[in-house]
């Protein structure tokens, strides 16, 4: 079973944008990997030191293009 490194509560991390779960930290080999606790197969980073801004990139939810309360006619 792997075990998990929690992230402080203090640092800022998106959730996962797949189920909404806090990132954490795996230890593979001497390197590191931010990733989602609840799937493998998920968004995680490349292995290396830990780059919680990569993780905070790909995980941005991005709000809808357009107006949903005032759409625009077609002309």
């Amino acid at each position: 079973m792997a075990r998990f490194i929690a992230i402080q509560d203090n640092i800022f991390c998106e959730p996962c944008k797949e189920c909404g779960a806090r990132p954490v930290i795996e230890q593979l080999k001497g390197t590191f990997v931010v990733r989602c606790p609840q799937h493998k197969s998920h968004y995680k980073t490349k292995a290396g030191l830990i780059n919680i801004d990569d993780w905070n990139l790909k995980n941005k939810t991005h709000p809808p293009l357009g107006n949903a309360e005032n759409p625009q006619k077609a002309s």
